[in-house]
């Protein structure tokens, strides 16, 4: 191998896990991204990018923005603590169709689905809004 190729090929090398390294911004989105998606928040450590990632986990969004024509998520954080009544008529003006319903004492368990986002919601309500959670699979979700 020439010297120069040599150099070239070393520097390939070593910058190759620069570009493929994301800055600690994104590592930091991605961290609160994946906490609060597994409903765990950092209460000791969570910088503006850790909370964007948290906030983006509650609205049901990507922790990647949508390529092509994808629609956007509905947004969902704004319905926890809300009045259940009125929290399932935000979630038909967001496009949600109810598909799903289990009641436990005082407790009502509502799925929810959203054909142009592909989102699956459970509201977890009692006299207010609970929980909301996505739901990774739900046969009625389709």
């Amino acid at each position: 191998m020439k010297p120069s190729t040599l150099a070239i090929a070393l520097l390939i090398a070593t910058a190759a896990p620069v570009t493929l390294a994301s800055t600690a911004a994104e590592r930091e989105y991605q961290r609160g991204y994946d906490d609060c998606s597994h409903g765990r928040y950092d209460q000791d450590r969570h910088g503006e990018s850790y909370k964007k990632g948290c906030r983006a986990a509650e609205d049901g969004q990507p922790s990647k923005a949508p390529a092509g024509n994808h629609a956007a998520k509905a947004k969902l954080s704004d319905l926890k603590g809300m009045d259940a009544i009125k929290a399932i008529d935000v979630m038909t003006e967001r496009g949600f169709t109810s598909v799903d319903t289990l009641t436990a004492g005082d407790t009502l368990y509502s799925t929810y689905y959203n054909a142009k986002t592909h989102q699956c919601v459970q509201l977890t309500t009692e006299d207010r809004v609970v929980s909301v959670d996505n739901v990774p699979s739900h046969p009625k979700c389709r």
